[in-house]
């Protein structure tokens, strides 16, 4: 069999993935080496299923068996966690035909076409629903290189609507978040490579609450994947020691130009008074 990539195999199987099947991926996913090695009954007892789910997973993703899969997983995880010195070697070895301007221009437009092309429209559909309930408060957090995208969506789909807030980068403002967090909540969470264990540790005990998850991450998949209820994932790798968050933000406005469509009736009403507020404070330059 012809390998592919690790999103290949994940995304496609991901829909039809039962609730354990998910949680043993995002073990694979967020403990790596540890998680590929051993036997196939000690992934299964480290990730909290049974052996069984273990060879079902494996199979579902089109492997023969545990031994291809964690070869295949060993080589695709290692560009998972790649620091920038790392990503910045691997784009260095390439000849370099063109200005370096447009070898990046070409890639970050490919990851654009590629990100909102092979979304699932369904789920889309679902999670701008989701964030289109003005009954359900939204509640948005990111890392360290995403928290500009979460602040990006929280500022403007709270023109749409209101109980929308951007929790904070202090892991210390978090706990009085969540008393108020229950089943009527949605959690957007940004999480891209290398992953940031305190947003995994987050994400977990907001589900213990009975948040549902919006997850917005790469093609190698968050852990937070585990308690997610919704997927969305980006193409992110350009020739540069840094990931590029422009196909994030793309799909954020696709997001966003759906909801609007949703509500259109009440955001107009809501831009309308917005709009004289800024007339009022004299916050922008009034054209001629």
């Amino acid at each position: 069999m012809q390998l592919q990539t690790m999103e290949d195999h994940l995304r496609a199987a991901m829909s039809g993935m039962t609730r354990t099947e998910r949680q043993l991926a995002s073990y694979m996913l967020s403990n790596f080496p540890l998680s590929v090695l051993g036997s196939v009954a000690e992934i299964a007892q480290a990730a909290g299923v049974s052996g069984p789910t273990v060879v079902r997973l494996v199979r579902k993703l089109g492997f023969s068996g545990y031994p291809e899969f964690r070869a295949h997983l060993h080589e695709e995880m290692g560009a998972r966690l790649a620091s920038p010195i790392a990503k910045h070697e691997k784009w260095a070895d390439i000849e370099q035909v063109d200005h370096p301007l447009n070898r990046f221009a070409a890639s970050v437009i490919d990851n654009l076409s590629q990100t909102l092309s092979q979304q699932d429209l369904r789920n889309f559909d679902n999670v701008a629903d989701i964030l289109a309930d003005k009954s359900r408060p939204v509640h948005l957090i990111g890392g360290r290189l995403t928290r500009s995208v979460a602040e990006y969506f929280a500022t403007a789909l709270h023109v749409m609507r209101s109980d929308v807030t951007l929790l904070s980068s202090l892991p210390n403002t978090w706990p009085p978040a969540l008393l108020d967090m229950s089943k009527r909540d949605v959690l957007v969470v940004f999480d891209i490579r290398r992953y940031e264990p305190s947003i995994q540790q987050f994400t977990d005990l907001a589900h213990a609450q009975g948040v549902e998850m919006v997850l917005l991450t790469d093609r190698w998949v968050s852990p937070c994947a585990g308690v997610a209820r919704h997927i969305l994932t980006s193409h992110v790798e350009v020739p540069s020691a840094w990931d590029t968050i422009v196909p994030l933000v793309g799909l954020v406005e696709a997001l966003l130009s759906a909801i609007q469509e949703r509500n259109w009736k009440d955001t107009r009403e809501r831009l309308y008074r917005m709009e004289r507020f800024y007339e009022d404070m004299l916050l922008f330059k009034r054209p001629r």
